[in-house]
């Protein structure tokens, strides 16, 4: 069975250690539970694909800052803007520099950027290399709540659960696709389109999310 560790700064060398080896972390964040895995080592991004049961394999989430992403894309004035929010609860939808295996982008060219709370934006800059994830579920059904719900749905298959409680807010990052020529909110979560408004005046709501 995985070890579970109370949430604290002082994991942050123990995540990084076990990830380096190529093995999987669950961790509690402010949004919900979610898989880590070392982005550069494809066996290792494929386990989330197996763990969440993708099929066909869907694109991971990067975990990332506005000190770190400028090695995997060149960003646009706009997800500039809401990159320089981190850590703040969205997603951006970037396009990417073709360095991230494709186990992590399913063959876009584009790549999920997310940086959710304060935690991730330490770990993220004190590991050495990219850190992907997504949500530890197997489905809206069965997904990881706290550090107890995760042990029984994936305690035999990673290596450490950061427990930190229930989260804050327990659902999604609001996403932006800034890949479309205006910036584009495709879902909500706890972020607004009013929230977004005073960030980037032109945003955009597709057709479905209009009222």
């Amino acid at each position: 069975m995985s070890q579970i560790c109370p949430k604290s700064v002082n994991i942050i060398p123990q995540i990084i250690d076990v990830l380096s080896r190529g093995e999987i972390v669950v961790l509690h964040t402010d949004i919900v539970y979610i898989f880590l895995a070392n982005g550069l080592n494809e066996n290792s991004a494929s386990k989330i694909h197996e763990l969440k049961r993708w099929n066909p394999r869907k694109p991971l989430v990067l975990l990332s800052n506005q000190e770190r992403i400028s090695e995997y894309s060149n960003l646009t004035k706009d997800a500039q803007i809401l990159v320089n929010q981190f850590p703040y609860p969205i997603s951006v939808i970037i396009p990417h520099r073709n360095n991230l295996p494709e186990t992590v982008t399913a063959g876009h060219n584009t790549i999920f950027v997310s940086c959710p709370d304060d935690f991730i934006y330490n770990l993220v800059n004190r590991c050495p290399f990219p850190i992907v994830s997504g949500t530890a579920s197997l489905g809206g059904d069965y997904r990881a709540v706290n550090a107890k719900t995760a042990q029984d749905l994936f305690g035999k298959e990673v290596s450490l659960i950061v427990d930190g409680g229930k989260p804050k807010y327990g659902i999604r990052t609001t996403l932006i696709d800034c890949s479309l020529p205006l910036p584009t909110i495709m879902n909500f979560g706890i972020i607004s389109y009013d929230d977004l408004r005073p960030l980037i005046p032109h945003i955009e709501l597709p057709s479905h999310l209009r009222k």
